[in-house]
């Protein structure tokens, strides 16, 4: 029987979960980052003995406006 191979591009959070997804479920995968480390945008960087998060990060408040309460800007 043929095995599936699949190529995930990229190594952020919804790269790895594909990746983790697909091989838990069977799937061959290659996974191809460009950069030296895992986690895309969402990373943790060493500066003068400080570590400091880095990525997407945003401040909301919650509204009533919205379904379910989600958050808007």
């Amino acid at each position: 029987m043929l095995k599936t191979r699949v190529a995930v591009i990229g190594a952020g959070i919804s790269g790895l979960v594909a990746a983790t997804t697909l091989t838990k479920n069977g799937v061959e995968v290659v996974l191809y980052e460009k950069e030296d480390y895992l986690g895309g945008d969402a990373k943790t960087v060493a500066h003068d003995d400080v570590y400091l998060d880095l990525g997407f990060i945003t401040a909301h408040k919650e509204s009533d406006e919205y379904p379910r309460g989600i958050v808007c800007a």
